[in-house]
């Protein structure tokens, strides 16, 4: 599991926060995950401080798709999968 650190809107207010994950996927998932979270602007790998920029305009479609799913596991099986 890598650190990443996520820019976020979440109950209005621009915040960084902290996930642990195996990709940048997971991590955009994870904050895909919160409602409360509004808007993704960045993920930034620790390690390496590479980063990935969100376009916010599929983020409720994501949220939708993401509900369709009842098995969290299944989830997190296919973004670890190689």
């Amino acid at each position: 599991m890598d650190e990443y650190l996520i820019e976020v809107k979440k109950d209005g207010s621009i915040e960084t926060l902290k996930s642990y994950c195996a990709s940048p996927i997971e991590a955009l998932d994870s904050m895909i995950s919160f409602e409360d979270v509004s808007n993704i602007y960045k993920i930034t790998h620790v390690k390496t401080n590479e980063t990935w920029d969100f376009d916010n305009s599929a983020l409720e479609d994501l949220r939708k798709l993401r509900n369709v799913i009842d098995d969290e596991s299944t989830i997190i099986k296919e973004l670890r999968r190689n």
